[in-house]
């Protein structure tokens, strides 16, 4: 705490008219430190320990009085001020503080004072931002400023999102359910089970008088009469509905003049996806305490919790298999109508294709999670010692329903699934650090981790009726694996610079790091790591950096495997309907380490101070990378791959600075890499790791991670498509690699734009090359559902581009569609549902204005403190794409999950977002 000696009076003494001698006290005690300067001069003194100064001055000066607790003061000296030896000025009496000397101690708010004066303590002290003034026993005064008292702050934020969806498919418009029957294209009715829209054109057909469950308009016939009531179409894509997030959180926190604070937040947030009927919700809270226990000891703990709630979480496929009954169904069959009919089946144009909605209403693919964790952390720092110890817990539970309910197309054994995974994660650490001079210091650490998962997992079947599901089953296989896992992570690593090396001002840092860990899971028991730098800074008495590192690491896998997508590889695409996850990776109790080599180097250069470029280039070798492994009717989760990689990061940083309200900096980076699979640790092939069983993503030698695999045309050694006698390319029966999804390079564009307190920032992003795999499209193709159906199925006398089985040219012309023949020898369903994979192969190459952010803050401030502050923002997401693929994006995967990147089988669409925010602060 501060004291204040404040002078209720001034003593002057003046012996001529070119030194001026005063004294200031108060009640006899004498106030050292007051500063006295003869205003608009750089004259100026203080007085001294017995409160006595003396200042060259003369008749009409004037004095500048200025002291901690008092408003600064002039002072005119004139005639009267002049005194005789030792005869002293009148006492200047502050009636305020009269009446404070009257009442003892007890406290006094700032107010403005009285006396001839007229002093403003408030005035005075201000860039204290004194809050209160006490007076001590023995006279002194002290005072408390804003930093000494409890801090109270609170801030509330709230942020809405639209998106709706973009790059959607597109449908025809033209033709009805139905085939070629006879030489004429026929309308079928939901009763033939007829799944293509290869019929006839929709203005051929009417409704009648009679409606029906499947049609309350009247049921579909061949028109009669010109006036007859037409058809009325729906368009697939208003079946999308538009999603909104909204996201809510308060934060308060309290802080102590010690610097000790405790701070809560809470947030909410709700939305839904894009398929109708969604909902999620999630809580988020936490409790964070900071206290400073010494001058060299502080402490801090936090507690969080996390509730998030899935009404619809794919856990089973659900969602794409929504989209997909959206997708195939006829123009001219509106599933709003109603999903379930008298009977309780369906209501379906056809019985083996799903109502969307049915699918919604009896979907059971939901998720729920919560999580609890518990961090501590104690820092001790005094000279050159650092330790700093910490403990965390977290635990977890995850429950998830899936399943497929009674009367969903293709589903004969209703089933339902209950998964319940459980997981626990104890740590204990220490790491001391030894600072022993500007240029060296060692640090080791020990960390001591516990982790327990506890997955139950219920598969119920055999049910006699619907009434029975879920709850009643004849059949339940129970799968209940325990998991356990103590590890001893022990690290050593310090660092050393050597000054002056090759010019005045370079450096040369060498950094090591080696580490030997024990875990109970691992084969050996034990897992090492190394790490070693050498850094060159300033080379050349440039802002030039250089490093050179390598190291060397082993890892094992998590005990948690919730990615269940894998599943898919059970099915080929003709199988999707039926699609289940119900099989489980789990982690070997003696499994074997992944390790990994990498040396990199990385340039750094700034310039000028404006410009900054970096460089990173970098090889490294992994070893034993974990893939799921299929062997008959069982998966295992086995380390079998090992590959390599190069790349090459460049970037380009430029702040700028346009006047003195106006800034603009940017940056722009460059990525390349390139990799390949150098052994697999088995006797396959190759090892498929996403996808689905005829078209895949693989790990093969000599080829790049995720070289995707499928179908293709027959060729003959010079690779010409091999044409049957019917004029169609023939399809391979061996599947072959068809793309690779890597990109050729990656670059990002990142700029921002400030004037004043306006910020704008815009981002691009730019994927060149690779591959990706467009089943939505061969699908869609296959139902005569396709806008390329529509404007190619009447095309005649094509001729097919290959050779026949002896090698000569072909020469047959064929229509793509021939009502004289059966449907499924179209161009397009004689392939299958899934026509020919290398036909959906599509170039994955996009440009994307990314990100548009334009926000404005505000600070409202009093007595240089922040009262009050907001920001406002305004975003959009993905607000323009230009790609290669129509439909289709590379970034957009397939189930949620990451491996499936570059593979679209009716993936929910990708979305443009349009958002707010606002984050109030006081």
């Amino acid at each position: 705490m501060k004291k204040l000696l404040l002078f209720l009076f001034v003593s002057a003494i003046g012996y001529s008219q070119s030194i001026y001698r005063g004294n200031v006290s108060e009640k006899g005690m004498p106030i050292p430190g007051v500063t006295i300067c003869v205003f608009n001069s750089k004259r100026c003194t203080t007085s001294d320990f017995d409160g006595n100064y003396a200042i060259e001055a003369k008749v009409g000066d004037q004095l500048q009085l200025s002291f901690i607790g008092m408003k600064t003061k002039v002072i005119r000296i004139n005639n009267t001020n002049l005194l005789e030896n030792d005869e002293y000025v009148n006492q200047i009496v502050s009636g305020d503080y009269i009446e404070k000397l009257k009442k003892g101690n007890d406290s006094l708010k700032i107010s403005k004072s009285s006396g001839n004066f007229e002093f403003n303590l408030a005035s005075g002290i201000e860039h204290y931002d004194i809050m209160k003034i006490s007076r001590n026993n023995d006279g002194f005064y002290e005072l408390k400023n804003r930093d000494q008292y409890h801090k109270l702050a609170f801030e509330v934020s709230n942020e809405f999102i639209l998106s709706t969806p973009i790059r959607l498919p597109k449908y025809q418009k033209t033709y009805a359910q139905g085939r070629s029957l006879n030489g004429e294209l026929a309308y079928q009715s939901p009763l033939t089970n007829e799944i293509f829209s290869w019929g006839p054109n929709v203005n051929s057909l009417q409704y009648s008088q009679n409606s029906s469950q499947c049609y309350p308009q009247g049921d579909i016939v061949n028109r009669t009469s010109a006036g007859a009531n037409q058809l009325q179409l729906f368009d697939p894509n208003n079946f999308y509905q538009n999603t909104e997030d909204n996201k809510f959180s308060f934060l308060a926190q309290i802080e102590s003049p010690k610097g000790n604070f405790l701070k809560i937040n809470f947030g909410y947030k709700t939305g839904n996806i894009i398929i109708p009927a969604t909902r999620n919700n999630e809580i988020t809270t936490s409790l964070k305490y900071f206290r400073n226990i010494t001058k060299y000891s502080k402490i801090e703990a936090l507690l969080s919790y996390n509730d998030f709630e899935n009404n619809f979480s794919n856990a089973n496929f659900g969602i794409n298999k929504v989209v997909f009954a959206n997708a195939v169904t006829p123009i001219h069959f509106d599933n709003k109508w109603g999903s379930t009919l008298e009977s309780g089946l369906q209501r379906s144009y056809t019985a083996l294709e799903n109502n969307p909605y049915y699918v919604i209403a009896n979907n059971l693919d939901t998720n729920k999670s919560k999580v609890l964790s518990f961090n501590f952390n104690q820092v001790y720092s005094k000279d050159r010692n650092q330790n700093a110890v910490n403990a965390s817990f977290q635990s977890s539970e995850i429950k998830n329903t899936n399943g497929q309910n009674f009367y969903f197309a293709e589903i004969t054994a209703p089933n339902f699934d209950k998964r319940i995974e459980k997981f626990k994660n104890a740590s204990v650490s220490d790491a001391f650090k030894r600072i022993f001079n500007n240029w060296a210091f060692i640090e080791s650490k020990i960390d001591f981790r516990f982790q327990d998962r506890k997955l139950e997992r219920n598969y119920f079947s055999g049910f006699a009726s619907q009434e029975d599901f879920p709850d009643h089953a004849a059949n339940q296989i129970k799968l209940n694996v325990p998991q356990e896992r103590f590890e001893v992570l022990s690290n050593v690593n310090g660092s050393y610079t050597f000054t002056n090396v090759f010019s005045t001002y370079s450096q040369l840092v060498v950094k090591g790091s080696s580490g030997l860990n024990y875990s109970s899971t691992v084969k050996s028991r034990f897992m090492s790591n190394y790490l070693a730098t050498v850094e060159l800074r300033r080379f050349f008495n440039e802002e030039l950096w250089l490093t050179i590192s390598h190291g060397y690491n082993e890892t094992e896998p998590s005990l948690q495997n919730n990615n269940l997508n894998f599943n898919s590889l059970q099915y080929h695409v003709n199988q999707f309907k039926q699609l289940q996850n119900n099989l489980e990776l789990i982690t070997r109790k003696d499994g074997i380490a992944t390790n990994e080599n990498m040396t990199s180097l990385d340039l750094n250069y700034r310039l000028s101070y404006f410009w900054n470029l970096t460089m990173n280039y970098y090889h490294k070798k992994v070893n034993n990378l974990y893939t799921p492994v299929f062997n008959q009717n069982s998966i295992s989760w086995s380390p079998d791959v090992n590959y390599k990689q190069n790349g090459i990061e460049f970037a380009i940083e430029r702040m700028s600075y346009l006047g003195r309200d106006f800034k603009y900096g940017f940056n722009l980076n460059f990525t390349y890499y390139k990799n390949e699979v150098t052994v697999l640790n088995n006797s396959q092939a190759r090892i498929p790791f996403a996808g689905f069983a005829d078209v895949n993503k693989n790990y093969i030698v000599g080829q790049s991670l995720g070289v995707i695999v499928g179908s293709s045309y027959l060729r003959d050694n010079n690779q010409n498509i091999i044409i049957d006698e019917l004029g169609f390319p023939v399809k391979d029966s061996n599947s072959k690699i068809l793309g690779d999804p890597n990109p050729d390079f990656v670059v990002g564009f990142f700029n921002s734009f400030q004037y004043k307190n306006f910020l704008l920032q815009v981002s691009f992003d730019w994927s060149q090359g690779g591959q990706l795999w467009n089943g939505t499209q061969q699908t869609l193709n296959y139902y005569g559902k396709s806008e390329l159906t529509e404007s190619q199925r009447n095309v005649t006398n094509y001729v097919f581009n290959g050779v026949t089985e002896s090698g000569a040219a072909n020469t047959k012309a064929v229509s793509f569609y021939d009502t004289n023949l059966p449907v499924e020898q179209n161009r397009w369903t004689r392939y299958g549902v899934d026509g020919v994979a290398e036909d959906a192969i599509e170039d994955a190459t996009y440009f994307r204005l990314s990100n548009i952010n334009l926000s404005y803050s505000k600070d409202f401030r009093e007595d240089n403190v922040n009262k009050f502050s907001f920001k406002i923002s305004v975003f959009v997401n993905n607000a323009f794409i230009m790609a290669k693929s129509k439909s289709a994006f590379s970034s957009n995967s397939m189930f949620n999950s990451i491996d499936t990147t570059g593979f679209d089988y009716f993936n929910t669409p990708m979305m443009r977002s349009f958002g707010s925010s606002l984050t109030i602060k006081f």
